[in-house]
């Protein structure tokens, strides 16, 4: 597709009045998607040659600036169109956000002439500042109104979202504007024959260039007075839509809006999708396109740049519209677009590199109105750090997160967005996730994750699952990665600007430290907590003296007890008066039964058996606070296997594990392990691989003994990650007294 760039803003609607008057250029619909006004290509025209001379009524020229209070509406693109068609710069106001300090701001540091508003919204007066409300654009016939030729003027400042203070206003000219959309259409191939379907608000530059697009193309745009959750289909049915742009609070909400597309499944034209404005979740694409088979396409940008820096190709294959999907990357630059990577010094950065955005190019804004610092070099900084990797000879980006939202953990950067995607791959009940940082004294910086769960979700057990993917391992995840907190918080108290982007910032600061719980932290009973063992962990010591009460004389020392902490996951139990009542460590590995009989103790405890994805549990000890050593008496015989397993039956531990626990039946002998520890004189050496059944339903019977407890509460992790094999790794502890009365 060429290029289309026109001479004039206004010389472009009037060609398209003159080739095609009565072909459909703006339709006014209701929440719906009922059309309840519509313009042809000749109206549109008309309009904005009326709306244009009121303009010039008001005493406008060149250059001034007007306030404009709109919801979306045909009217908000008409008194936007013919402003700059006129070389007047429009300053819209978000009706739905804006106090009336930040009106009586925005209005007055732009020096407004004159305020338009829609009728039912409230004025906001201020000296020198002139209001009209807004009723209809009357008929005027020949009227001579002096157009501004070319685009270089300025047409628009736009407030970008505030996070702290006030907002910046990036004044952008209507070359910026068409050059940006240019590159949209050329991009998504908007012709003529496109329906856009508004659902963002018009006060922000997503909409604003995206109905330029769709102009420069002579297509259909559609303009609902909001965007409707449970009309959304509804409404693109109706309309005919056949392209829109949307974030990802959206795609969120019709995901799970399955029978509203099947009722009007038939009428849908819809056959493609932009979305950005905001981080995008990988797994919310790729179920939203599985199950309604519509193209998604992702795009990167920001108010400052006339909206998209950069999108997802159309013309690529579908492996690799996949792979980019997966890979949540932003896509490859626009054509009018110079993006490089750099550093803070400015040298810009090669492939794989991180570093951040910085962007030059004729979309790019003038500048601040406040004439903040924006720019290194006539680069554009972004704020945001990313990477790029060139495949099949194109530079693909990839984003990491908000230069600001970046957590830095002990000096890594650790990206918000990536630890937000696979967070969604790992549990089904999130419904929306934020990840900020949260204070730490070890690291400075960890990340926490605040969760929105899906309605109808168990939020307990949701929880308690998360924390066991985070505890024991998850293929999406790094260790490092790994939030350490999370707090949950309903999706409607999230703080969002008025397109559905969550301010980050404000979040972090709504939420303090005290919001946030351990990770550690696992689940209660009415007599006992129990939390796993970490580093930083107030039980630390009392966990380390208690394994040595119970496994004397086969203690080991502070500094390899916390080596293994790691790899060797300990479950604390713990009274209310924070006494220490028993502990219990396993190993996660992919070792089977017959591999484990074939370890020794030391064995299961190396590093090469730990496997952080791996499909078996194995208890390696366990104790009770309430244990006490007996004497072991000294013996010169060491019974054989066979021996042993007549033994068995009689050994206490083995009767142990043999008790029905969890609400299922107990343990079953797997086989003797001879040798495993030799050092042990209780057990003459012997250790014993026992295997519980598959966990379901676990329940925790808080009147049994505490390492019954623990033993379930290891049953209870298995079950939350789907872990079908929980062995227990043990010893005939009576062997040695039992074969002294022989």
């Amino acid at each position: 597709m060429k290029t289309i760039l026109p001479k004039s803003l206004y010389g472009h609607i009037a060609a398209l009045a003159k080739e095609n008057p009565d072909k459909v250029a703006l339709l006014g619909v209701d929440e719906k998607g009922n059309v309840v006004e519509k313009m042809t290509y000749a109206d549109l025209l008309e309009k904005i040659t009326v709306a244009a001379s009121e303009l010039k009524g008001l005493g406008l020229q060149k250059g001034d600036r007007i306030a404009l209070a709109f919801r979306n509406s045909p009217a908000l693109l008409i008194w936007s169109w013919a402003a700059w068609a006129s070389g007047v710069v429009t300053v819209p106001m978000d009706t739905k956000r804006d106090t009336p300090e930040l009106y009586e701001y925005k209005i007055n540091l732009n020096k407004a002439k004159a305020l338009i508003l829609e009728r039912g919204i409230q004025a906001v007066k201020l000296p020198g500042v002139r209001i009209k409300v807004h009723t209809q654009f009357d008929s005027r016939q020949g009227l001579t109104l002096p157009w501004e030729k070319g685009l270089a003027h300025q047409a628009l400042v736009l407030f970008t979202s505030g996070t702290t203070g006030h907002p910046k206003g990036a004044m952008l000219s209507l070359e910026n504007l068409l050059v940006n959309a240019d590159g949209i259409r050329e991009w998504l191939r908007i012709t003529a024959d496109d329906t856009f379907f508004v659902n963002l608000p018009l006060h922000h530059i997503n909409s604003t260039t995206f109905c330029l697009s769709t102009l420069l193309a002579g297509g259909t745009i559609a303009i609902p007075p909001n965007y409707s959750n449970s009309n959304f289909w509804q409404q693109m049915a109706k309309t005919g839509a056949t392209v829109t742009s949307i974030v990802q609070s959206i795609l969120f909400d019709q995901v799970s809006r399955g029978n509203e597309f099947e009722a009007v499944k038939g009428n849908i034209k819809l056959t493609r999708i932009q979305i950005g404005s905001a981080p995008v979740v990988t797994h919310t694409v790729q179920e939203f396109r599985k199950k309604y088979g519509i193209a998604v396409y992702q795009g990167y940008g920001q108010t400052e740049t006339a909206l998209r820096v950069t999108g997802v190709p159309m013309d690529i294959s579908k492996e690799l519209y996949e792979k980019l999907v997966e890979e949540n990357s932003i896509g490859s630059p626009m054509p009018w677009a110079d993006l490089q990577i750099s550093n803070e010094e400015g040298k810009f950065l090669g492939e794989g590199d991180e570093g951040e955005l910085v962007v030059k190019g004729p979309a790019i804004m003038e500048g601040y109105l406040g004439r903040e610092p924006a720019f290194r070099d006539g680069y554009f900084l972004t704020g945001d750090i990313g990477y790029y990797k060139v495949i099949e000879d194109r530079k693909l980006f990839y984003l990491k997160g908000r230069k600001k939202e970046i957590i830095i953990k002990g000096g890594v950067n650790v990206s918000p967005v990536a630890v937000e995607n696979a967070l969604k791959k790992i549990s089904s009940d999130i419904g929306q996730v934020h990840v900020v940082s949260v204070p730490d004294e070890r690291y400075g910086e960890e990340a926490g994750a605040v969760i929105s769960w899906k309605e109808g979700a168990d939020e307990d057990g949701a929880k308690r699952r998360l924390k066991s993917a985070f505890l024991l391992g998850t293929p999406y995840l790094s260790a490092y990665e790994t939030p350490k907190y999370v707090t949950s918080l309903a999706s409607g108290l999230l703080p969002m600007t008025s397109t559905g982007k969550v301010q980050r910032s404000v979040l972090k600061s709504q939420l303090p430290y005290e919001r946030f719980e351990s990770i550690y932290g696992l689940l209660k009973t009415s007599k006992l907590r129990f939390s796993v063992l970490h580093r930083d962990s107030r039980w630390l010591t009392a966990s380390f003296e208690l394994h040595n009460k119970c496994w004397a004389p086969l203690a080991t020392d502070r500094p390899t007890y916390e080596k293994q902490m790691p790899r060797i996951l300990t479950v604390l139990a713990a009274k209310a008066d924070d006494t220490l009542a028993g502990q219990i460590a396993l190993v996660r590995t992919n070792l089977s039964g017959n591999e484990i009989l074939k370890k020794t103790y030391a064995g299961m405890l190396s590093p090469e058996v730990s496997d952080r994805n791996g499909k078996a549990l194995v208890c390696v000890s366990i104790c009770s606070a309430d244990y006490r050593p007996k004497d072991v008496p000294v013996l010169s015989r060491v019974p054989d296997v066979a021996e042993v397993e007549k033994y068995l039956p009689d050994d206490p531990v083995y009767k142990f594990h043999q008790k029905p626990k969890g609400g299922g039946a107990g343990a079953t002998l797997v086989g003797l392990i001879e040798g495993g520890r030799p050092e042990d004189a209780s057990s003459l050496g012997y250790n014993m691989l026992l295997k519980y059944p598959e966990p379901h339903k676990v329940v925790i019977d808080d009147n049994a003994p505490v390492s019954n407890q623990l033993i379930e509460s290891v049953l209870l992790l298995a079950e939350d990650l789907g872990i079908k094999d929980v062995y227990a790794y043990s010893r005939p502890g009576g062997l040695a007294a039992y074969i002294s009365t022989k």
